[in-house]
Parts: C-alpha cells; sequence; structure tokens
C-alpha cells in the first residue's frame, strides 16, 4: 500500500471507512429521516473541523441507491465564493429549485413555477442591485419575506404540488426529498441566518427533509444585530429563532469518537509507524488531554508528525555523522509514541512547550523553576493559596514539579482552566511511557525534543540557549566538554545538592584516567564509549546527592545484576508483563551513590565498569538484546525470534531486581 505524505482538511466521502466509529449515528438518524412526519428541519450542530460534513455524507450514502428519495446537495460556501452574500442566496433557492423541476415531466408546470420563483426574485434582485460586495443579505431576505409574502406563498403551493406530483408519479416515485445544505459556518453569520430563514418560509412543504450542517453559535453571532448581544436576560429570544428554524437539534458526538482508531489509521496512512501502529489507547489518552478530538486539528497534528518524519529521515540521509540510533535512550516505538506526544503538546499548550525547552527533565520543576516564569504573580490573587492548597491535596498536584505546573498555569486563563489535562499528559509520560523512570526523563525528552522545533509555532524571538546545539540527525542539545555540561547543570537545574558537583568532577576525572581510549558524549548525562558502543552513562539523581551508574551487562555473569554490599544495584526496568516499554535498557543496570560511599566502594565500583567496557569494546555482538513487542530476546545461550509469549518469559527472568549475583 502506497503512503501519503500528507492528509488533506477533506471530509469523510460517503461509504468510505467509518475511522470514527460514527456510522452507528448516521444509521440512527438516516432512520428518523425515513419515518418522521414532514416537513422537518434537522440541524447537525458542532464547532467548525468536528465533523459535520462527513456526518451528512454517511446519511446521504444510506440513501444514495434508494430510488425512493431525491437527494439534493447544497454547499452554500461555494455559492458565497465571487458573490454577493444576496446573490449567493439567490443561488442556492435557484438550485433547490431546479433540482426539484429535473424530476417534473409537466412542462407547463415548469414553467409557472420558474416564472414564480423568478417574479419574487426581481425585487430582491433590485434592492442587491443598489447594494456593495458584503453587506447583509438580511436586506434581502426582508424583502422576500415582507413584500413578497403573498408570492411566497404561491411559490411554496406550486412547489408543495411538485412534491406531491413526484411521489405520485410511477416513473419517477420519489418518496422524499431530502435537501443537504453544507457549510453554513463558513459564511459571513448574518447571512447564513438570512439563508435559514429563506430556506424555511420556501420550502415548508410535505416530504421535503431538510439537514443542515450549521453551529449554534453561527446563528447567535447572525442575530446579534437583531437581538444584541446575547446575555442571560435576551438568551432565550437566540433559541426560539433557532427552535423555529431547527425542529430536531443533533450535536456532534465528539466525546464518542473513537479517537485512538482514527489517528492510529492517519500515522499508518503516512508511514510514519508500521504494523498496527502505535496503541490506540495510550493515542486517544494523550490527544484528549491536549488538542481534543476535533477531526480537523486532529489532521493538523498529523500533518505536522508527517513533516518531520520526512525531515529526520532527509537529515539522517544527508549528515556525515550517520545514524544515531544506536545511542537513542529509547526503543523506536517509544521514540515514535514521544515525538507524537510532545507535537500535541506543542500545538495544543506552547507556553508549556516552550518550559520544557528550556528544562527538559520536567520531574525536576519545583517551586523555584515556577517563580522564575511567574515572578510570584499567582501569590497576589486573592483565591489563590485555597485554591493551590485544595490542588495539592489531589494526586494531580501532590508532587513538587505537580506544583509547579499549577502555578505556571494559573497566571494564564486558558492553562489554568486545562492544568489538570496538563498534570495527566506529564504523568501518563512519566509513568505509562517511560514507566517513571525518572533519572532518565530528561535524557529521553531532550533526544527528541528538538526533532518537533521545524513545527513550532511559539515565538522566534524569546531568549535563545547560551549553550550551543549539536548539528546532526537530531539536533540534540550536545555540550563541548565536562565543564561546559556542568556549567550547564548548574544553570538549567536549580537546587542539585552541594555535593553533586565534587562527586561528578571526582568520577569523570578518575574515569579519564582510568580508561584511556574511550569517549564522554556530554548530553542530559553523560555517555560513555568505546568503539561507538555506550557502555556507561553517568546520570543526575534529582536533587539529591546521588549519581546513577548505567552499567552495560556482561555475558560471563549471565547478564546478572551485581550484589555489592551497600551498594544499591537495581534493573534500568524491572519487566512487567504485557508492558513491552519496560524492556528499555534491559542491556544495562543501574548502580546508585553518593560520595562517601563512592570512595569506600570505587574498587568494586571500577570492577563493574571494566567488565562493561570489555563488553563493548570485545564482545558487542553478545549484548543483551530484548523486544518483547517484536517477540525477539538475544543473549548468549538464548535466542528468541517472533514469539512474544517466549520472549516475555526470558524477560521475567532476566530483567528482574531478584536476578542477581555477588561480586567478589
Amino acid at each position: 500500500m502506497s503512503k501519503v505524505v500528507g492528509i488533506i482538511d477533506e471530509p469523510v466521502a460517503p461509504g468510505a471507512s467509518d475511522n470514527l466509529d460514527i456510522g452507528r449515528h448516521a444509521s440512527s438518524l438516516a432512520k428518523f429521516v425515513s419515518a418522521t412526519e414532514t416537513p422537518i428541519t434537522i440541524g447537525i450542530q458542532g464547532e467548525w473541523g468536528s465533523g459535520k460534513t462527513s456526518l451528512i455524507n454517511s446519511i446521504y450514502h444510506v440513501f444514495e441507491n434508494n430510488s425512493e428519495y431525491k437527494q439534493i446537495w447544497i454547499n452554500s460556501w461555494e455559492f458565497s465564493l465571487l458573490s454577493t452574500p444576496e446573490e449567493s442566496l439567490l443561488k442556492i433557492v435557484n438550485k433547490i429549485i431546479d433540482e426539484l423541476l429535473e424530476a417534473d415531466k409537466n412542462e407547463k408546470r415548469k414553467e409557472k413555477i420558474h416564472n414564480g420563483a423568478k417574479k419574487i426574485f426581481q425585487g430582491a434582485l433590485r434592492v442587491g442591485a443598489q447594494l456593495t460586495l458584503g453587506n447583509e443579505a438580511a436586506n434581502v431576505a426582508s424583502e422576500l419575506l415582507s413584500s413578497g409574502k403573498a408570492d411566497i406563498s404561491a411559490l411554496r403551493n406550486q412547489l408543495k404540488e411538485l412534491v406531491n406530483e413526484i411521489e405520485r408519479r410511477g416513473t419517477n416515485p420519489y418518496k422524499r426529498i431530502l435537501i443537504y445544505v453544507d457549510d453554513l459556518d463558513r459564511i459571513e453569520p448574518r447571512n447564513a441566518v438570512s439563508i435559514l430563514e429563506l430556506l424555511k418560509n420556501i420550502f415548508n412543504v410535505p416530504n421535503c427533509v431538510f439537514v443542515l450542517a450549521i453551529d449554534y453559535q453561527v446563528i447567535v453571532k447572525g442575530l446579534e444585530g437583531k437581538f444584541g448581544k446575547q446575555t442571560i436576560e435576551n438568551e432565550w429570544e437566540f433559541r426560539a429563532f433557532f427552535d423555529k428554524i431547527i425542529q430536531l437539534p443533533f450535536m456532534m458526538p465528539m466525546g464518542q469518537y473513537n479517537i485512538g482508531k482514527y489517528v492510529n489509521k492517519l500515522l499508518l496512512d503516512i508511514g510514519f509507524v508500521e504494523g498496527k501502529g502505535l496503541d490506540e489507547n495510550s493515542i486517544r489518552e494523550i490527544v484528549l488531554r491536549t488538542i481534543g478530538g476535533n477531526p480537523r486539528s486532529i489532521k493538523r497534528l498529523v500533518n505536522s508528525v508527517s513533516l518531520i518524519d520526512i525531515f529526520t529521515k532527509e537529515v539522517k540521509d544527508q549528515s556525515h555523522l550517520g545514524s544515531s540510533d544506536d545511542k537513542l535512550e529509547v526503543s523506536k516505538d517509544q521514540k515514535k509514541f514521544l515525538l507524537f506526544s510532545l507535537l500535541c503538546l506543542q500545538i495544543a499548550y506552547p507556553q508549556i512547550y516552550s518550559l520544557l525547552e528550556s528544562n527538559p527533565n520536567f520531574v525536576e520543576w519545583d517551586e523555584e523553576f515556577a517563580f522564575v516564569h511567574t515572578k510570584k504573580i499567582e501569590e497576589k490573587e486573592p483565591d489563590f493559596l485555597t485554591e493551590f492548597n485544595n490542588a495539592c491535596q489531589t494526586e494531580d498536584f501532590n508532587d513538587d514539579w505537580e506544583k509547579a505546573i499549577f502555578r505556571i498555569c494559573y497566571i494564564r486563563p486558558r492553562l489554568k482552566a486545562r492544568s489538570t489535562d496538563i498534570s495527566k499528559f506529564f504523568n501518563y509520560i512519566k509513568d505509562e511511557l517511560l514507566n517513571d523512570q525518572k533519572d532518565i526523563v530528561g535524557d529521553i525528552v531532550i533526544e527528541v525534543l528538538n526533532e518537533t522545533s521545524v513545527t513550532n509555532v511559539t515565538s522566534t524571538d524569546q531568549t535563545q540557549a547560551i549553550f550551543p546545539e549539536r548539528q546532526g540527525p537530531y539536533k540534540r542539545r550536545y555540550l563541548k566538554n565536562f565543564e561546559h555540561w556542568l556549567a550547564d547543570k548548574k544553570n538549567s537545574e536549580r537546587g542539585y545538592h552541594e555535593d553533586f558537583p565534587e562527586l561528578v568532577s571526582l568520577l569523570y576525572n578518575d574515569l579519564k584516567s582510568h580508561l584511556q581510549d574511550i569517549e564522554f558524549v556530554f548530553v542530559g548525562g553523560i555517555s560513555i564509549y568505546v568503539n561507538s558502543h555506550k557502555f556507561v552513562a553517568i546520570l543526575k539523581e534529582g536533587r539529591k546527592a546521588t549519581i546513577s551508574l548505567e552499567i552495560l551487562r556482561h555475558f560471563e555473569d549471565d547478564y546478572k545484576i551485581p550484589i555489592i554490599g551497600k551498594l544499591h544495584a537495581v534493573c534500568c526496568r524491572e519487566y512487567k508483563k504485557g508492558k513491552f516499554a519496560t524492556c528499555l535498557n534491559g542491556n544495562r543496570f543501574i548502580l546508585r551513590f553518593d560520595l562517601d560511599t563512592y570512595k569506600k566502594e570505587k574498587k568494586y565500583i571500577y570492577k563493574l565498569i571494566d567488565k562493561a567496557y570489555d563488553m563493548a569494546k570485545n564482545h558487542w555482538e553478545d549484548t543483551l538484546y530484548v523486544s518483547c513487542k517484536d517477540g525477539v530476546f538475544k543473549a548468549v545461550g538464548l535466542e528468541i525470534n517472533n514469539d512474544v509469549e517466549k520472549a516475555e518469559e526470558a524477560a521475567l527472568r532476566y530483567l528482574n531486581n531478584q536476578y542477581t549475583y555477588k561480586l567478589k
């Protein structure tokens, strides 16, 4: 199947795949249309881009091959192009009449109806000739509905006779006339109201069903000239007008859309993912916490994903540095999902996205970080402390970084209303996608973050980071040396423990003198390579006086993790059945220690480092490899391919904190 590059903003065609699962709604509406008394007008309501046209297309498809139904489709937007409002209004009415007359064999009646319509429109055209482009069509409607009342009544009776005749005729036995009017929310609201009023008066005849795509707010806007701005006191006037026009309002069921299925299908279409794609439940969680379920917004998102996918592939192909996939801290699927998630964040909350750019390790955001961005403005608000204390009692805002989000959102009305969604978004990234690996969150995020920069719509004149970026495949921020890296930590990650500089400096200098042919790469942490293979990573432990070393497992130990007295060694992640991402970094374990422990246990720490160095330099082909999602597990003496169940059994054994040996 060929892949598309971008998704056009077009409604779902009649009979096309129902990836939003709105077919049952279309079916129910179609049954209502076929059984209801007439005349009746159905209003399909929903915000711009919510899928109104797609739903109408689905209803149209139900009756498409049924000879008992005459269907007429009116695109009000097309009729408004290059036309004055009054001309648009008249074109729409004429279009409906012409469509009806196509079914009539009585030439005398055809001529009579045409003449009746022409007579009505002549007065309107005289008015229109005196109006400039963009003036209200309401003047035309007023002319038609006041001075032409008798003529409209006569025309309506003629149309009623025509519809009855069509129904009775054996050669063309239409039982019902279905008239669809689309895109009313794309034209000037006052003109839309005028069109609705005119259609209601002219075509209020038996066996006619109008299906209108319209947003109630368009009606409100179009009636402001008549009723003034909507208030609590006059709201009933707007509602009464709407109820007079619309007998059956139907709100687009956006809350019931199968968002996960819909988005995943689009991502598969553009070739961003393969196979079954991403987890649909996870997609739904991220999308609804950010951009929402509007199909038009989703298409915009998917196009951004497509552009970034093309961009990163081009950079990889052209860069002399080659691919950096072997240095990624996440699996391919995780990286894809994180990229998708960050794009959702960028589109929905650009201010929060900018904060993430300034400090990707969001689990280290704290009160001090918040104050840098809020200047404590929130504390001047009379209700802040009460709302803040109440929020802190909930699971959404009980951690320091969550409290920082609450403060930052509080001073921005739109973000304040979505603060809980923003907190849940980041918690989902931390707990589900990255499996609560706090020590690597920042490093993983920064690996992906800069790929999204090509679609960023935030201001480009913001203060830029003083530290350089690597000009390579992922535009990741690479620091030039250890001193630069340490200064960056002090600048961007406030509140680290006073022992941290001494500990990390001592470790760095010891490593340089201990191993001569190694390469240091300074990013979120410090990655250490031999023969282009990473065997150790130095990671900062939040605000604690602790460092985490990620150390490559060795096949001679059967890939077990060590027990070393008081030293704390654990899996990077313990494998959890069914959660495939928890096998990420399965070829390494984590060793945590503070300054005192490092000095006391240095000999044993370097035994483990030497083992990892040997593994990377001399036995890389024997490195433990685990991908349960693909059913793959490779170790010395054990190789599993395309068997998820067996791969999971092996992962549960090897990626377990009880799978240990004692280091002598």
